[in-house]
């Protein structure tokens, strides 16, 4: 294990249900997927379709987001929220699949927890737009916030999977650009080395409940589309991350991606960047959207919203409550 990384044992049978369930049911069902444009699309309505039955509370309000020309939405998620702290949310989905309305029941709950609007852009993916467009697009929200007022030290950069590899990417083409840094980067299993060259891969193969290794790979070369996959803006892992904010970066112990989020965290601590590193016994990828259900991702939403809250009072950002969110009762949907 990473040096100072902070372990969280299992202790849930919510948790030991769920990871036998993916094992033998989800997992078996992707690895037989044969990727092509047609299925691709398929997925990611299926994906949505899905996991929109996840449950939004009635507190929350959702409304349609446009900055920088980036679709999204805006998640508020309660009444307590900090005027003027955005957590910059960067959906997963193996830059194929997912969006915004996928990722609501981890979204409003990170708005609670880092007490922040959320917006959750919907960028561009395969199979109509590869590498650079979702880096594009996200250096263009960032752009837009900062015009429209927000300041940096009140921005947070969140963001999972291949959401997690394009806040790190995002974060080095601001750092290129000379823009202000936001706060913190939040990373949950990112995906970071699409040169699918970590000892995970192979050494947890059997073990990941969830993703076919096979998959990745496939996945990766679509993406890279031809281009060098261990260049920096495709592979943070392999990237100079120097002068980046602090990040969090949390994982699963048994997953293929346990290696890409310890390559990131041994490059920032060696670039002098502060990494706060979360180690979850047998959790599945990205576990942290069943919050509410299971007990270890609820604590690891607190977690984040924990280090959220404190680096933005690091970087002098706003830390109590100016002006009170004017918030709708809904079910959720936009």
């Amino acid at each position: 294990m990473t040096e100072s990384a902070e372990f969280h044992p299992a202790t849930s049978w919510q948790g030991r249900v769920l990871a036998r369930g993916a094992r033998h049911f989800v997992k078996p069902v992707v690895s037989r997927v044969r990727l092509t444009p047609r299925t691709m699309r398929f997925s990611q309505l299926g994906f949505d379709t899905v996991t929109l039955a996840l449950p939004v509370h009635a507190d929350v309000h959702i409304a349609p987001a446009n900055e920088g020309g980036v679709p999204g939405e805006w998640v508020m998620g309660g009444r307590d929220l900090i005027a003027g702290r955005v957590l910059l949310y960067c959906h997963g989905g193996a830059y194929f699949f997912g969006s915004p309305r996928s990722h609501r029941a981890l979204t409003w709950r990170l708005s609670r927890a880092c007490r922040a609007r959320v917006l959750a852009l919907d960028y561009r993916q395969p199979p109509k737009w590869r590498y650079p467009a979702p880096l594009e697009d996200a250096v263009a929200a960032y752009r837009s916030l900062l015009e429209r007022g927000y300041r940096p030290e009140n921005i947070l950069l969140g963001g999972d999977s291949a959401g997690g590899n394009l806040v790190l990417v995002t974060l080095i083409r601001l750092r290129e650009l000379g823009l202000p840094m936001p706060a913190a980067g939040i990373l949950i299993s990112p995906w970071a080395d699409l040169s699918a060259s970590g000892v995970s891969l192979a050494d947890n193969a059997d073990h990941d409940p969830l993703i076919p290794v096979k998959l990745l790979r496939f996945v990766a070369k679509t993406y890279c589309a031809g281009h060098d996959p261990r260049s920096p803006l495709l592979s943070p892992a392999w990237a100079d991350l120097s002068n980046l904010p602090p990040l969090m970066v949390q994982v699963g112990s048994t997953e293929v991606l346990r290696s890409d989020a310890e390559a990131v965290v041994a490059r920032a601590r060696a670039c002098g960047v502060p990494c706060h590193y979360q180690v979850w016994e047998n959790m599945m990828h990205v576990f942290q959207a069943l919050a509410g259900w299971l007990p270890e991702a609820s604590l690891a939403v607190r977690e984040i919203g924990a280090f959220a809250r404190e680096s933005v009072a690091l970087a002098g950002g706003e830390v109590s409550q100016v002006a009170r969110a004017h918030l709708v009762h809904g079910n959720g949907q936009p």
